[in-house]
């Protein structure tokens, strides 16, 4: 699922990204976890939760990460 479809309070791993050296830089990478803290409206960004900082990711590149839902 894209990664911007998850709802707040969600936590996820991701499985596939587009290569992009800033999601790499602040830790975004195949295979990590991490929480929706919150979706923007009107097609803002989501905001993150990823080692313990947050992080605001754009609509359009949250929709090309894809992820999966932790059980």
């Amino acid at each position: 699922m894209p990664l911007y479809t998850f709802n707040k309070k969600q936590s996820c791993i991701v499985e596939k990204m587009p290569q992009n050296d800033l999601l790499q830089a602040i830790g975004i990478r195949e295979g990590v976890t991490l929480s929706i803290l919150s979706r923007q409206p009107f097609g803002g960004p989501i905001v993150i939760k990823l080692n313990n900082r947050s992080v605001a990711i754009d609509k359009n590149v949250a929709q090309e990460i894809t992820a999966r839902l932790v059980s």
